[in-house]
């Protein structure tokens, strides 16, 4: 349990600092970050003049003692609701997820970067 708070505690801050680099690097796109670590939930929105609604979120359940952790996103419109998966672990333990913190991070940043590029 004390490896899973460590965790949750770990990539809300690491998004945070990544979502503060958008900031400097994007600052009209007004990034807002939700996050939910009881639900193990984070979501980056941002700006858009395309759609009413557009953000990247990263989602983690568990199966026993197995973790699985994806990574989408995720645009909303008035008659369409799409979402592109960018990552998906599955049936991993937390020591796996402690050990790929930066690489779930990395890839965070870059599919927000290729959303804005779109």
């Amino acid at each position: 349990m004390n490896n899973l708070i460590n965790f949750t505690s770990n990539i809300t801050n690491e998004i945070i600092l990544l979502v503060d680099d958008l900031r400097k690097e994007k600052p009209e796109k007004e990034f807002v970050i939700h996050v939910n670590e009881v639900n193990m939930y984070w979501c980056v929105n941002w700006k858009t003049d395309k759609y009413l609604k557009e953000y990247f979120e990263v989602q983690i359940w568990s199966d026993n003692e197995k973790y699985s952790l994806m990574g989408e996103h995720r645009v909303e419109d008035v008659f369409e609701h799409l979402s592109e998966e960018h990552f998906l672990y599955q049936k991993k333990t937390m020591k796996d997820l402690l050990s790929i913190t930066e690489e779930i991070i990395r890839k965070t940043k870059d599919c927000v970067i290729e959303a804005l590029n779109k």
